[in-house]
């Protein structure tokens, strides 16, 4: 154990308080209850609460997820992982980079965007048929709650960027935010080159759930939909953990057969705590979300924020 180390472990072990300028090492408790430093990067914690482990002799649970990360939001501590550092394909958690950079060109919500053959794709049933007209709004939520790939296309298309273009931005976005073992190669995650660990899809949610557009669509479980020639259809969450015990503030699918079943949430704690868990191939539909729920219960049930 080196001195690291040591000092976290004292640090989450006595509830020692770290001052203003005290820069937290990020410790993890693997999957088989050994401690870990990793190289994420920590931020000053000023006047918040840190968690602390309550039972040491508690090993976690067993997932179905390959990979998995869980971190504190308010101190970026990551208080367990599985292969956490393991690159894999994350398909639709991409769209939460999609969305970021999607911000970024200060959309008109109102602007209407009319669907063309050019943003059809091979993934899941579309929502917005070819020749409809919605508006940029429509597609954001679609594109998001639904993980619709055919309204993720247009709505980069509404930005005036090329795909090549928005592609690149999204590419630039990861290494400002360090995420040097992320990479995007298509906005939706069809592709399976799109890909990153669950470490740093810990950072990418942090960083998109910090817009609250982002969060505010991601917690929505169903989204009335009207086109402007008056059809309407009702949207529904592809995140089942919305309609769970969980308080789940925001959260993202993703699912190609090379990536497996994949979700990341964020939950809010009943004393005000928040948790970011990620989960990754997981083996089936079902599973991700049991994975999510049983993880994130864990955590809550066996840290405490003081």
């Amino acid at each position: 154990m080196n001195l690291w180390t040591l000092v976290s472990t004292i640090i989450i072990s006595f509830g020692l308080t770290a001052s203003p300028a005290y820069r937290m090492p990020t410790v993890v408790v693997n999957s088989d209850n050994t401690e870990a430093t990793l190289n994420l990067e920590t931020r000053q914690v000023k006047e918040s609460k840190l968690p602390f482990k309550v039972d040491n002799n508690s090993l976690g649970v067993k997932l179905t997820a390959t990979s998995a990360a869980v971190m504190d939001k308010s101190s970026g501590i990551v208080l367990w992982q599985k292969n956490a550092e393991e690159v894999r394909s994350i398909a639709s958690i991409s769209k939460l980079m999609t969305a970021i950079v999607f911000l970024e060109n200060r959309p008109n919500w109102n602007d209407l965007v009319t669907m063309e053959e050019k943003d059809e794709t091979n993934g899941n049933k579309p929502n917005i048929l070819r020749g409809e007209t919605v508006r940029v709004s429509d597609l954001f939520y679609v594109a998001l709650v639904a993980s619709d790939n055919n309204a993720a296309k247009a709505l980069v298309r509404s930005t005036g960027l090329s795909e090549v273009e928005f592609v690149a931005r999204m590419n630039e976005k990861a290494q400002e935010l360090g995420l040097i073992n992320t990479v995007f190669y298509d906005p939706t995650g069809l592709t399976a080159e799109n890909k990153s660990t669950a470490l740093e899809i810990l950072k990418l949610a942090e960083e998109a759930f910090s817009y609250e557009d982002i969060s505010d669509v991601t917690a929505t479980s169903r989204y009335s939909l009207r086109t402007q020639g008056g059809r309407s259809d009702m949207i529904y969450s592809t995140n089942w953990l919305l309609n769970s015990y969980l308080d789940v503030e925001a959260g993202k699918t993703g699912y190609i057969g090379a990536s497996g079943y994949c979700l990341v949430t964020q939950v809010l704690g009943k004393d005000g705590q928040r948790i970011i868990t990620v989960v990754l191939n997981s083996e089936t539909n079902d599973h991700r979300f049991y994975d999510s729920k049983v993880l994130s219960s864990w955590i809550l049930d066996n840290f405490i924020w003081s």
